[in-house]
């Protein structure tokens, strides 16, 4: 894709640092508010059903992808599971073809889309810092807990037999002239101490990134 044709499917409202007010009405009730705020290249909104509802904000990528920011994370529109601002919001961010869009001339000024009409209550220049229009992928569950089991349960070392721990001796270092593999043995004696002695870190961070349990003492 050209850089003109991504311009043209992915044109914001307004290409100067803004910050818009909108009101959301359908069938003439009022149906919240939607405050915008654009950057260079970036866009921003955040929603209001009510003045008392927490915000939801939807952030756009540079290629033209709509994210909802979760707890924990940035997920994409299609992974939200919102209520109907997901079909009207989101035409505020990129142009829409199924919106209609009416202009004044200090850019557009009203949005018509879904049952849904947006009008622009005020307009102002903006100097909203970069951080607000970061996208931050919220991880998934697996991957976290992929990392964290990982923690807890030690690196995998191929260099190390699979039955070498069974074969054990008793004492670190101890070898027998009986045949055995005490290379091995040792091999994992040396794994295992590095790993004992992260273990309380490990099992510190695993509480504190998935919430549960309590911390081991120290």
């Amino acid at each position: 894709m050209t850089g003109f044709l991504a311009a043209l499917l992915f044109a914001v409202l307004f290409n100067t640092p803004t910050e818009s007010k909108w009101t959301v009405t359908k069938g003439g009730t009022a149906a919240g508010s939607v405050t915008l705020l654009t950057g260079k290249n970036t866009v921003r909104a955040e929603y209001r059903a009510t003045p008392k509802s927490p915000v939801v904000v939807f952030l756009g990528g540079a290629d033209g992808k709509v994210w909802v920011r979760e707890s924990g994370g940035d997920v994409e529109l299609a992974s939200f599971k919102g209520g109907p601002e997901k079909s009207f919001v989101p035409p505020l961010l990129f142009t829409d073809a199924k919106a209609k869009y009416t202009k004044d001339a200090k850019g557009a000024a009203q949005v018509d889309v879904n049952g849904y009409v947006l009008k622009r209550s005020s307009l102002a220049t903006s100097n909203a810092d970069a951080s607000n229009f970061a996208i931050r992928p919220k991880k998934g569950a697996a991957s976290r807990l992929a990392r964290l089991s990982g923690d807890l349960l030690g690196p995998s070392n191929s260099k190390v037999s699979a039955t070498a721990g069974g074969r054990g001796v008793g004492t670190k270092g101890l070898k027998l002239a009986d045949g055995g593999d005490y290379e091995a043995v040792e091999a994992i004696e040396n794994r295992d101490s590095a790993w004992a002695e992260k273990m309380s870190d490990a099992l510190a961070e695993f509480q504190k990134d998935g919430k549960v349990g309590q911390g081991r003492e120290r």
